[in-house]
């Protein structure tokens, strides 16, 4: 071969691909989301939740926290151990198998936890097919790292209307959800689902609903499902934030009543005051053109603060059942999946002085896990409040059965230990997937909450041994290998 001609046409290759790689980076562009013009008045979570595949009386939410694959295989276990609890059916599924999944009626997911819920929303069921194997068993992190690392899209990355984020929306897209839309999940007979975020220049949560969109005038039913998670998954730092457009002022919606009448009586000590200053921020699209969403544990970890702090604002528990078409409530089941560890580091135990990178991974560690407390706490005294108001009018309370599983709850030191240790990443060794999925069933079923509420419903419990596989012993305890720990789920 002759060789004279290789560098001519090493120059030749590079002057006619360089020019398009630039122009790439020039027109990389993060997809938009569309506004529409007029707000469909329609109420999908009200026909949802009005299913009567699901007993009435009964209302049952799911949150699940952040924390990476670690959140994601926790909340996969939790499903899975609900639909081994049998309770009676009611009428319309009467002497059909009937589990308490079927009596789900809103999930709420963030970041690592927006997985899970994303896909059971749109899939239902089939999750127990093939969420394991198309995600939990899977190396998303490698793959977005090797995303990252393919030049071409160096120069995408390279457009200041394409990040990371984006990059990653596209990998979720292609390997998980399919170009379905949040329209898609709406439409699904299965629970209300809400993907949260944090909205970057407020620091207030960003709910993925039909309500929040109607604020800034975008088309929620063609927004990407994918395009949510990323959102919801969008940790500092290591990810970009995703980026909205905002048409308020283009479409007839009217300001939401409970931020007019909040806003007519300030009260800087008011919590619903505070939030309806910073939703009011929405309705202004010259002010606040674009908005930028990030993770959504940086507001709101656990998935369940905004929702919250919703029905507050509307009015309290009633004034939302009412609301939802859902005067029959006389339970409330809200079981809120807690991803969060508390893993020493080795630096904790020496004389040197601890690396920048290692504080500031602490510093985030104790303020999402401070707030987490506060969360929980905030949560207890809403729903003692809400009793109360009712014994005080005469009316039977709606009882509240608030279940928090935690790694905090394991009694057993090593399983602690263990757990506390696993990354929060997007890669996972199956065998931790595996514990988490097992871990999930005891400390649901553990929970008092849970079996007071089982008792409630007349339900049953399963009977089936929990098998957590530990790592072989280290500290000259026993022989090495694999360590089984083996118990019953009804103790």
């Amino acid at each position: 071969m002759d060789r004279s001609g290789t560098p001519t046409r090493v120059f030749l290759i590079a002057v006619l691909v360089w020019p398009a790689l630039l122009l790439a980076a020039c027109t990389a562009q993060y997809p938009l989301n569309p506004g529409v013009e007029k707000i469909d008045r329609a109420e999908p979570y009200r026909v949802k939740l009005a299913s009567p595949d699901r007993s009435h009386d009964t209302l049952l939410l799911l949150a699940f926290s952040g924390g990476g694959t670690r959140a994601a295989a926790l909340s996969y276990g939790i499903l899975e151990a609900l639909d081994l609890v049998e309770v009676p059916a009611p009428p319309a599924k009467v002497g059909k198998r009937h589990t308490l999944l079927d009596e789900v009626d809103l999930v709420s997911g963030v970041s690592g936890g927006s997985f899970t819920a994303a896909y059971y929303g749109l899939y239902g069921r089939e999750i127990f097919n093939d969420f394991r194997t198309e995600f939990l068993y899977g190396d998303f992190q490698g793959s977005l790292i090797w995303g990252l690392a393919n030049p071409v899209n160096w120069f995408r990355l390279l457009s200041p209307r394409y990040g990371r984020s984006d990059l990653a929306q596209e990998y979720y897209d292609e390997k998980l959800f399919r170009g379905a839309t949040l329209g898609d999940i709406a439409k699904k007979p299965g629970p209300v689902v809400i993907i949260l975020a944090t909205e970057a220049g407020e620091g207030i949560s960003f709910a993925f609903t039909p309500s929040q969109f109607a604020l800034i005038c975008s088309d929620f039913d063609k927004f990407p499902v994918s395009r949510a998670v990323a959102a919801s998954a969008a940790f500092p730092g290591a990810l970009s934030p995703v980026v909205l457009k905002n048409y308020a002022g283009q479409c007839d919606i009217r300001t939401p009543h409970w931020i007019t009448e909040a806003l007519a009586k300030p009260d800087m000590s008011s919590r619903t005051y505070y939030n309806a200053l910073r939703m009011k921020t929405y309705l202004d699209a010259r002010r606040k053109p674009y908005i930028h969403l990030i993770d959504g544990g940086v507001s709101d970890n656990l998935g369940i603060r905004g929702i919250l702090e919703s029905l507050i604002a509307r009015g309290g528990i009633h004034a939302s059942l009412r609301a939802l078409g859902l005067e029959k409530t006389r339970r409330v089941g809200i079981v809120i999946v807690d991803a969060k560890t508390q893993e020493k580091a080795r630096w904790q135990i020496l004389d040197e002085v601890p690396g920048i990178g290692a504080i500031l991974g602490v510093s985030s560690t104790i303020m999402i896990n401070k707030y987490n407390f506060e969360t929980i706490e905030f949560l207890h005294n809403v729903a003692r409040e809400w009793m109360h108001d009712d014994e005080v009018h005469g009316q039977k309370p709606i009882d509240f059965y608030i279940v928090h599983v935690a790694f905090d709850a394991l009694a057993d030191e090593r399983e602690r230990d263990y757990f506390n240790a696993v990354p929060t990443s997007l890669a996972l060794e199956p065998e931790q997937v595996d514990n988490l999925r097992e871990i999930a069933s005891k400390l649901l079923y553990e929970n008092r909450e849970f079996r007071r509420l089982v008792q409630d419903l007349g339900g049953r419990m399963p009977e089936r041994p929990v098998r957590i596989v530990l790592p072989p012993r280290m500290d000259g305890e026993g022989a090495a290998g694999p360590e089984f720990a083996e118990q019953g789920t009804n103790p």
